[in-house]
């Protein structure tokens, strides 16, 4: 199960012999080349129409007519450049033409003509060209998290969009070079003649500096950029960074960014062993492990029952500092193999409905990722080696969410005992107590939770706590006593005598604001000349308490209250009597 650890700082995760004010840069405005001709769109006119009402419909819209395609009737029409969109809505919209629509682009579903593609076994290994050939994917934003991207690498800087340096460095440019090769792998301009092909092909890229010149970072700027990220459009964000500890603060950033549809993928670790890595342990990331071409497990990789897949990290081909090395160089580690899966998932994005009806489709996104990996055999590395052809071209349905829950044991304050019989509630569910004082809330869907607890004689409780999918959150309880209320006021409102037959009866009626006081306990001494009779009993439900004398002889009778007490009374003897005399004849 993946867990929460605090920790201080993080570094990037590579493994290659290469070498405080926060800001917000002004985007580039630059856009990838378009997925449709330039210049041109087709047109379907319907089959009553004159060639005058066709050269009108054509000299309204200023398009012009380059040829007809024999035998079904379509015009390939010349259009301003910049309106291929707008110019083929506007015929769709005109009663005389049957559709109008852009001259798309088709790519041949071979290899991209960047030069160093051949060299790029990591792209052919998880076969992204025959991915490509199903999608291309779209201008979806992935957030590279890391020492900044060349804003002028020339295979880079067109598909930057935005930029925010988070860091203590002075520039959101890159001036160590992991955060570029990074970005090369997950989006680098493709089929465009030049460098390296990104697996994200036509996704763009948001620069978020969080890591400094010399590629250390803290945890605090990395939440700052998950969350700046999330907020401004991001729908993949990289971490090719990490460390042996974590964080609850950036595992809060990352759980908030999973909640506004983002995937999150995170690199594995360097460490070569089964130890957690942070923050790739977080049940909401992606955990990213490294292979060989030889489908072998990296030695420097991290694995384990928390990874969930891995991706080529050895020997990868991507952009570098433009003013090093010709903006091209070779790198190894799981920082490598982390963008593979973050190029994968922006080509995802535009191939997957939200299938479960919860409003995001990051969730069959990554289900798509997991699902459609190839078993190469190696323990530790989750679902295996991503498939991006796999991934694009199936049909996978996320599972239900995993609910988790709530538990926790309520206990006395004073002496640490248990309570049991204590109800629990987080405002749906309740539960009561065991004899131990445990409880368990189960099936609570991820969310925050105000979870309250009360018991007889107690004060009542409540803690605010926050539910992950498939975790259980804590919360327990040290009740205190409660102060008793305080006693009402209750008088003897009357004593009463009657004669029946021989017998003389008295009877005191117990009163107080609110009526009669059943269960009130009455002690009554009836005296007459020498003789005394002591009399005990219970009030009715109407506070009437009656003692009997049996064979009264005739005189003076005097009855008086000496005792009266009741649960939640106090006797108020400055109200109502405390006795009464009677003559019997």
């Amino acid at each position: 199960m993946k867990k929460t650890i605090v920790a201080l700082a993080v570094t990037i995760l590579l493994m290659s012999s290469f070498p405080a004010i926060v800001f917000a840069v002004a985007p580039d405005n630059s856009v990838p080349v378009s997925d449709f001709s330039q210049e041109q769109i087709l047109v379907k006119f319907k089959p009553d129409i004159t060639l005058p009402e066709v050269a009108e419909i054509h000299r309204q819209l200023d398009g012009q007519a380059k040829e007809t395609i024999p035998g079904i009737g379509v015009q390939v029409v010349k259009v301003p450049r910049g309106q291929e969109m707008a110019k083929a809505k506007a015929y769709a919209s005109n009663p005389r033409v049957a559709y109008a629509e852009p001259d798309s682009v088709v790519r041949a579903l071979g290899d991209p003509n960047d030069p160093w593609f051949a060299d790029q076994w990591n792209m052919v290994r998880v076969q992204a060209p025959q991915a490509w050939g199903v999608t291309t994917g779209s201008s979806i934003t992935i957030a590279v998290l890391d020492t900044g991207v060349d804003l002028d690498h020339p295979d880079l800087a067109n598909k930057i969009i935005s930029n925010i340096n988070l860091s203590s460095s002075t520039t959101v440019d890159d001036d160590y070079g992991h955060g570029t090769h990074v970005a090369g792998v997950a989006a680098a301009m493709t089929n465009n003649g030049i460098g390296v092909a990104g697996l994200g092909y036509s996704s763009t890229i948001m620069n978020v500096k969080v890591l400094g010149d010399d590629g250390v970072g803290y945890w605090s700027w990395i939440a700052q950029g998950i969350i700046w990220a999330a907020d401004n459009g991001a729908k993949v964000i990289n971490l090719s960074l990490g460390g042996s500890s974590g964080s609850t603060t950036v595992e809060s950033a990352i759980n908030y960014a999973w909640n506004k549809g983002v995937v999150i993928v995170a690199a594995a670790g360097n460490y070569g062993n089964s130890v957690p890595c942070y923050p790739a342990y977080y049940t909401n990331c992606i955990a990213v492990a490294a292979t060989n071409r030889l489908d072998e497990l990296a030695g420097f990789s991290d694995y384990g029952d928390w990874v969930d897949v891995a991706a080529p990290g050895v020997g990868i081909i991507s952009t570098y500092l433009s003013t090093s090395n010709g903006g091209y160089s070779f790198m190894s580690g799981t920082s490598m193999a982390s963008p593979h899966v973050a190029g994968l998932a922006a080509l995802v994005f535009t191939v997957v409905t939200d299938s479960n009806g919860n409003g995001r489709l990051n969730d069959e996104v990554r289900a798509r990722i997991e699902a459609n990996c190839d078993d190469i055999g190696v323990n530790g590395i989750g679902s295996g080696l991503i498939n991006a052809y796999k991934a694009v071209n199936a049909s996978t349905t996320p599972p239900p969410p995993t609910p988790g829950g709530i538990t926790g044991r309520v206990t006395d304050a004073a002496d640490a005992t248990a309570i049991a019989g204590a109800s629990v509630s987080d405002g749906v569910r309740s539960v009561l107590t065991n004899s131990n004082g445990e409880y368990t809330l189960a099936s609570v869907p991820q969310g925050s939770y105000t979870v309250t607890v009360s018991a007889s004689g107690y004060n009542s409780a409540f803690q605010t706590v926050s539910v992950l999918l498939g975790q259980t959150a804590v919360a327990s309880f040290a009740l205190t006593k409660s102060a008793p209320p305080a006693p009402k006021p209750m008088w003897v409102d009357s004593i009463a005598f009657r004669v029946i037959g021989k017998n003389l009866r008295v009877s005191v009626k117990v009163m107080s604001a609110s009526g009669g006081v059943a269960g009130a306990q009455v002690a009554v001494q009836l005296t007459s000349g020498v003789q005394k009779w002591a009399f005990t009993g219970t009030t009715d439900g109407s506070g009437a308490a009656s003692f009997t004398v049996s064979k009264a002889p005739a005189g003076s009778y005097v009855a008086s209250v000496t005792r009266l007490a009741a649960t939640g009374y106090t006797w108020d003897t400055t109200m109502g009597i405390a006795s009464a005399g009677y003559v019997k004849k």
